[in-house]
């Protein structure tokens, strides 16, 4: 397995970084540590401890592409969020200077609390198993109902087709990834873009909704921050709501997943259906008529995503130390997509 990239932030290091912040952002300037976090597959996450407290340091690495790494839509998209009723970290300072820290990054709000990898939440009752899901379909449904223009992010995104430019761009990744290809994902590279529904909305999609990318609180089983906002943009919120369900769809993953013997009642553990129907009483959309598309692209997604986490594993450059594991996910995944893509659509009109 490909080992996580470790950055070395030694004396010089931490020494350059105090000089730079005792005139961009004084109150952060007195750098005594930085220590990298676990977690993320794109951007490394430091803990910079300063004398007025820590706050997290996110840093896109030198040399990366854009795509899933631009650390200064992350910052602007949080920053436009900051009024809002959304749970964000509070965001303090950008960076576009590589030389600083070798690479651009951004301070922000160290938030206290639990982060938990895996949809099944081993450690907590199935009470708080429950609270948490709830907490976690009401922070996005909070996330979608901003209104992006209010919020300044006119220009974040395209606001119409996201759908077909994800199913493009995913293809096209997919190839430089995989240039021998995948049966399944040829499929649905063929398929999907046939039978992409109407957008009836468009909303900040997150892209990267999960429970490995939010903040539980440290005692209490709700939500207090989401995280990782690489893939933000706006887009289709059908689609990025799609994706609160989308573990019951999954193959073996290193997020986890629910398969159709579990006992979903006794864990705790919302089905489907009932995590649709919380959301949209909280955002007051209709049921959604293309469920089933969303989950199936959103896989097709992942697919694409788990191949590009692979590569960089193989080429040294994981961020995170589990890379390979998606090496082992992506074309099971590509698999299940098929699988639910050919159900849903030999369905009657």
């Amino acid at each position: 397995m490909s080992e996580q990239v470790m950055y070395d932030f030694g004396a010089a290091e931490i020494a350059r970084l105090s000089v730079y912040l005792r005139e961009a952002a004084p109150e952060w300037a007195e750098v005594s540590a930085i220590t990298q976090l676990k977690g993320g597959q794109s951007n490394p996450t430091f803990r910079v401890d300063t004398a007025r407290g820590p706050v997290v340091m996110r840093m896109r690495p030198a040399g990366a592409p854009r795509w899933a790494h631009d650390i200064a839509r992350e910052y602007r998209v949080l920053t436009a969020l900051q009024p809002t009723e959304t749970p964000t970290p509070e965001v303090h300072h950008y960076c576009s200077d590589e030389n600083v820290t070798g690479g651009e990054f951004y301070l922000m709000e160290f938030v206290d609390g639990r982060i938990e990898d895996l949809c099944t939440l081993p450690g907590f009752s199935p009470a708080e198993r429950r609270e948490i899901w709830r907490s976690f379909v009401e922070a996005y449904a909070k996330l979608h109902a901003v209104d992006w223009r209010a919020a300044g992010l006119e220009g974040f995104g395209k606001p119409d087709g996201y759908v077909s430019r994800q199913l493009a761009l995913h293809s096209k990744l997919f190839k430089q990834y995989e240039p021998d290809g995948d049966p399944d994902m040829d499929w649905l590279m063929k398929t999907l873009p046939e039978h992409v529904p109407p957008q009836r909305r468009t909303t900040i999609v997150h892209g990267d909704v999960r429970l490995g990318n939010v903040v539980i609180h440290p005692s209490e089983p709700r939500v207090i921050a989401i995280l990782d906002w690489e893939m933000a943009t706006l887009g289709d919120g059908d689609s990025d709501a799609a994706l609160l369900a989308i573990n019951h769809f999954m193959p073996d993953n290193p997020q986890g997943k629910f398969g159709p013997d579990d006992d979903l009642e006794a864990s705790g553990a919302p089905a489907p259906r009932e995590l649709m129907d919380w959301y949209c009483a909280q955002s007051g959309v209709d049921a959604f008529p293309h469920f089933e598309f969303h989950v199936a692209f959103n896989m097709f997604r992942y697919a694409s995503v788990f191949c590009g986490i692979a590569s960089r594993a193989r080429a040294g450059m994981a961020v995170s130390d589990d890379g390979l594991l998606y090496a082992d996910a992506a074309f099971p995944t590509a698999r299940y997509a098929r699988r639910l893509a050919e159900a849903t659509f030999a369905k009657p009109a």
